[in-house]
């Protein structure tokens, strides 16, 4: 394949010698081939713009202009082979490199006997994707979640994170939310991943959504751009209320923070501290105490206590719900997070004090699905995250 190598002679302003690189073919940018390579801790690309009628250029810190600055070299040609020569062939140098030079590599005669084979390397894209349903002939409104907003207490105030794995740095996204009519309203603040690169993630207030645009229903989404193919991936429909004990009547709540790696999303979220909530129609509570008892009988056959330990747990009980309210519970909220919180907002609840509540899960959810329904009852219990009701001596 023709210029599936090219080596590079350049020498920064300022140096004595120059320096030789031999460079594969990196992948692609603009439909063609590029090449990179570091030198002094810093990241050169070669690669093909076809902007201002088509230039070879060479940028550092990443691929494309006017994101990253032009760093030397460039001159008009066509690809799929960046032209090949010095000066005048490349100008533009003076900025950084006082020469340079492209050229075939020289090929390396093996005495072997054997066919030379060359190793290549394509990396998979996994494309986002948004989940259409088939109209099977239920009748059925569309799948929406409540949220409320308020600027008092955590658990008065919704917040809905998502997030998005990109394939390089040449790739982009935009968290979007959109009213009933899917027009764009705004866009999110965007936040990386310490320990992820090319993976993003936004958090939705909803009490600055309601101070911005009131109530009424909303879509979430991620617009995206990805090695040269382009989509939207809608997260989810929402039903937005301000906060009140009557809009929050028979509902439940969990907010979690996640900071671990889900494999899930093929996201490391270790050091992000990404917070979420979920509130559904249910009911949480029934703490039993599950009380430890220890104690010992002394020689006159009295009896007295050693230790005594309240080990708390916890039901939590959705209403018949479709599966875009139960799968989050089941796929992020019970298995991703690091930390759990619990709240209810039942008339009817024994106590009123579950109010994000730290808990963790500590039995196995399980779903008790509906004949000739597509609603299901799912049932999880927790356990206090923190065993401190105890007393011995």
């Amino acid at each position: 394949m023709a210029c599936e190598c090219i080596r590079i002679e350049f020498r920064l302003r300022d140096e004595l010698s120059s320096t030789v690189v031999e460079l594969d073919i990196a992948g692609t940018y603009n439909s063609e081939n590029y090449y990179t390579w570091t030198y002094l801790s810093v990241d050169y690309y070669l690669y093909y713009n076809p902007s201002g009628g088509g230039q070879w250029e060479v940028t550092y810190g990443g691929l494309g202009s006017p994101a990253f600055p032009v760093a030397t070299a460039w001159k008009s040609s066509e690809p799929p082979c960046p032209p090949l020569g010095s000066m005048p062939v490349w100008t533009q140098m003076g900025a950084i490199f006082d020469e340079f030079t492209t050229a075939d590599c020289i090929p390396i005669i093996l005495n072997c006997g054997i066919e030379d084979r060359i190793f290549r390397e394509y990396i998979a894209i996994k494309l986002p994707q948004s989940f259409t349903e088939q109209d099977r002939g239920i009748k059925d409104c569309c799948c929406e979640q409540l949220v409320l907003g308020s600027s008092a207490e955590s658990w008065k105030n919704d917040l809905t994170s998502f997030w998005i794995k990109l394939a390089s740095d040449a790739d982009t996204a935009e968290f979007q939310i959109l009213d009933c009519d899917a027009n764009v309203l705004g866009t999110f603040e965007i936040n990386t991943f310490p320990n992820e690169i090319n993976a993003f993630y936004a958090t939705c207030d909803w009490n600055e959504i309601l101070n911005t645009f009131g109530q009424g229903n909303y879509t979430l989404a991620i617009e995206y751009s990805i090695s040269g193919l382009s989509g939207t991936l809608l997260w989810g429909d929402y039903k937005l209320l301000p906060y009140s004990i009557h809009n929050a009547l028979k509902t439940a709540r969990v907010r979690a923070i996640f900071n671990g790696k889900q494999t899930i999303d093929g996201i490391d979220f270790t050091n992000s501290n990404v917070e979420s909530t979920h509130r559904f129609y249910g009911y949480l509570g029934n703490r039993q105490p599950n009380m430890a008892i220890d104690n010992i009988i002394y020689d006159n056959r009295e009896m007295k206590r050693v230790i005594r330990e309240n080990l708390n747990d916890y039901e939590i009980i959705t209403d018949p719900e479709n599966e875009c309210i139960l799968r989050p519970l089941l796929e992020l909220f019970f298995i991703s997070e690091n930390e759990l919180f619990i709240s209810d907002y039942n008339a009817h609840n024994h106590s009123y004090r579950y109010l994000d509540l730290p808990v963790i899960v500590s039995e196995s959810p399980e779903i008790e699905y509906k004949d000739f329904s597509r609603k299901a009852v799912l049932k999880c219990k927790v356990a206090d995250k923190f065993k401190s009701q105890r007393t011995f001596y």
